[in-house]
């Protein structure tokens, strides 16, 4: 799950990324010379939906003992999803009344195009990281019962006079 600190930082780089396409549109420049920001905005629109998505998904135990707020970041992300449909909508208008409606679709393109490639780059890798991080924790904590288990052990047989 995405922390309120990742959530913020995607509404800020979003909503600077869309005041800037604002302005590039009102001054009449073309989508194609506009790409840096409708990618960037387009990022952080696939991470607040990313952080959406892992919101769905119960919490593990791991993240339930280390994790942040759930209500905290579930209103953020809420909050995150509704300022991006509103953002979209007015790209929608701008986009369609300045250039035409195949702009839009092109401009759906390129989202989609961003949104599949943060898939495949940064969040299989977080999810990668997650596991592995996951897995070492548990592997510490098999250890770590195991190795009192045989300590308790040990002390059971002292006190009872076996060894």
């Amino acid at each position: 799950m995405f922390d309120p600190a990742s959530i913020g930082l995607a509404i800020s780089v979003g909503s600077k990324a869309f005041s800037l396409l604002k302005q590039g549109i009102a001054a009449g420049r073309e989508i194609q010379d506009m790409a840096s920001q409708l990618s960037e905005w387009g990022k952080a629109v696939s991470d607040i939906a990313y952080a959406a998505e892992k919101a769905k998904e119960p919490p593990g135990v791991i993240q339930t003992l280390f994790g942040k707020d759930v209500q905290s970041t579930a209103i953020d992300i809420f909050a995150a999803q509704k300022q991006c449909e509103q953002q979209r909508k007015e790209l929608r208008q701008l986009i369609s009344y300045q250039y035409g409606h195949d702009a839009w679709v092109e401009f759906q393109e390129i989202e989609r195009t961003v949104r599949r490639q943060r898939q495949e780059q940064v969040y299989r890798k977080k999810e990668l990281l997650d596991d592995i991080k996951s897995f070492f924790l548990w592997s510490l904590f098999i250890l770590i019962s195991v190795v009192g288990c045989a300590v308790g052990l040990y002390f059971w047989g002292r006190y009872l006079e076996r060894w």
